[in-house]
């Protein structure tokens, strides 16, 4: 009888153990589970990131045609000052 008692009382303790195993594994779960949203958000900022960084660069490009213009307008207005006033 204490044989079987023991085996009751070993078994009794492995149904505890697999309960905490799957309280634990249930948690973990939660936890990637959350951990993939972050990364699904942190994935569409690196997106509006990218876009917001490929506008700037466009607008840095025509800013930068647009002071060349006006450097080329000085050089012309000096030439024909030069021209004129000789």
């Amino acid at each position: 009888m204490k044989s079987e008692q023991k085996i009751v009382e070993l078994l009794a303790e492995m149904v505890k153990g697999q309960d905490r195993l799957t309280d634990e594994v249930s948690g973990m779960k939660k936890e990637i589970s959350s951990v993939k949203k972050e990364i699904l958000n942190m994935k569409g900022e690196v997106v509006k990131l990218n876009l917001n960084t490929s506008e700037n660069s466009r607008a840095v490009l025509k800013l930068a045609d647009e002071i060349r213009l006006v450097a080329e307008h000085e050089k012309r207005i000096a030439k024909l000052e030069s021209i004129v006033l000789k």
